[in-house]
């Protein structure tokens, strides 16, 4: 009977996820196009910009070619940079604060996923007062929010392109999932320059959470034509230069294609979806809090692996498509190459394989929400049982 639930709920999610109406941002690509898109404040009439960041970011000097554009063209603007790892309520409201405090028409997000997501429900939060909750599920604002501009600083989350910002709730410390076309920014900037400065570590976490979005969506139930084609367009991207962005930040060639292939993953996701594998993922960052990209990169292969059969002829596909193998070998074998070039890739950027602070007492919490998470939300190749992810969960724990 919970099956049958959990197919139901899949279906009603798919067909959501496919009627929702939204609009595609204005996208300015390449090397300066943080400064193109700035531009666009003064010409579209715009008053005054609320700049969304991180205190990293906001000390660093990557907004000060932003700041002059806006100084340049006589845009005030004001900096809130309270945004968090992982953001809770209480900076979102923060941020809108000081948006109404400095009467602030604009929300400008620049950096990664938890600014994006933040900057978006700050945005959404000032058209629709009220209490964050409210937005919790499919579709709930009234209103659209305010003119917003995303700079992902990360090639990774792929937030500049989706309907959706997940926020936490302090009180329950549940990841809050609010689905909504209000969501979508309204331009971005996919700049290698913007990006240069990551960190390897970040690099190779972005970049892992980036081919988790898009290996998730190709093995959608939901997948499409088109999802399909943006899909694979970002694992070509990924395996030809994540690694090459890792070994040298420098490489704007790595760059400039990491930005684009974390954009069309994002863009493909957000169509279709994802799974178990971010079920699992999501409730390491809640219970270790392990960043999000490195808890995906912990267990891609494992749950591509335990999937089995029903993936094979899809993973095989991938595997022909990075040129791990050709048509005349079996489907179980190129999706074994294909899993395992995931795990070598992992190991040469030195990701760590477990989080931090996993105790034995923490699996059977972190499976049942896992297994509740993809069976409400996720349309998965096919649902896995409590031993299947309880086996994954706990092959992370610290060795004895």
């Amino acid at each position: 009977m919970k099956m049958l639930y959990f197919r139901f709920r899949a279906f009603v999610v798919t067909w959501l996820l496919r009627l929702i109406p939204r609009n595609a941002p204005v996208v300015y690509k390449g090397q300066g196009s943080s400064i193109t898109l700035t531009e666009q404040v003064a010409i579209l009439g715009l008053k005054k910009v609320l700049i969304v960041t991180d205190s990293f970011l906001g000390g660093s000097g990557i907004l000060d070619g932003i700041k002059a554009q806006l100084d340049k063209d006589g845009i005030p603007y004001s900096v809130f940079d309270g945004v968090l790892p992982d953001p809770a309520f209480d900076q979102v409201q923060a941020g809108e604060a000081q948006m109404r405090t400095e009467s602030c028409d604009t929300v400008m997000a620049v950096g990664g996923g938890s600014v994006l997501d933040a900057a978006k429900l700050i945005s959404l939060l000032h058209t629709n007062p009220g209490d964050l909750a409210s937005f919790d599920g499919i579709q709930k604002a009234n209103n659209p929010g305010a003119p917003l501009f995303a700079i992902p600083t990360t090639a990774g989350t792929g937030s500049e392109i989706t309907l959706a910002a997940v926020i936490t709730d302090p009180q329950t410390h549940r990841k809050v999932p609010v689905v909504d076309s209000k969501l979508i920014p309204g331009y971005v900037a996919l700049d290698a320059d913007i990006m240069k400065g990551m960190p390897p570590g970040i690099t190779a976490a972005t970049g892992m959470d980036a081919l988790t979005h898009a290996v998730e969506s190709y093995l959608s139930r939901a997948s499409t034509a088109s999802t399909e084609l943006q899909a694979t367009a970002a694992i070509r991207l990924i395996f030809k230069y994540l690694t090459r962005a890792w070994h040298d930040g420098n490489d704007m060639e790595a760059r400039d294609a990491m930005a684009i292939a974390s954009f069309y993953a994002g863009a493909a996701f957000g169509r279709t979806s994802v799974g178990y594998v971010h079920g699992v993922a999501h409730q390491l960052g809640r219970v270790c809090h392990t960043p999000h990209g490195n808890a995906n990169a912990m267990v891609l292969p494992e749950v591509l692996a335990a999937y089995g059969n029903c993936v094979h002829s899809r993973l095989a596909d991938l595997a022909i498509l990075v040129e791990l193998g050709d048509k005349g070998e079996s489907e179980a074998a190129l999706a074994q190459k294909f899993i395992q070039a995931i795990i070598a890739m992992r190991a040469e950027m030195e990701l760590p394989l477990k989080p931090k602070d996993l105790q034995a007492s923490d699996i059977p919490g972190i499976v049942e929400e896992a297994l509740k998470e993809a069976g409400d939300l996720y349309p998965v190749p096919r649902y896995m049982s409590e031993t299947e992810i309880t086996t994954i969960v706990r092959a992370l724990l610290p060795a004895a």
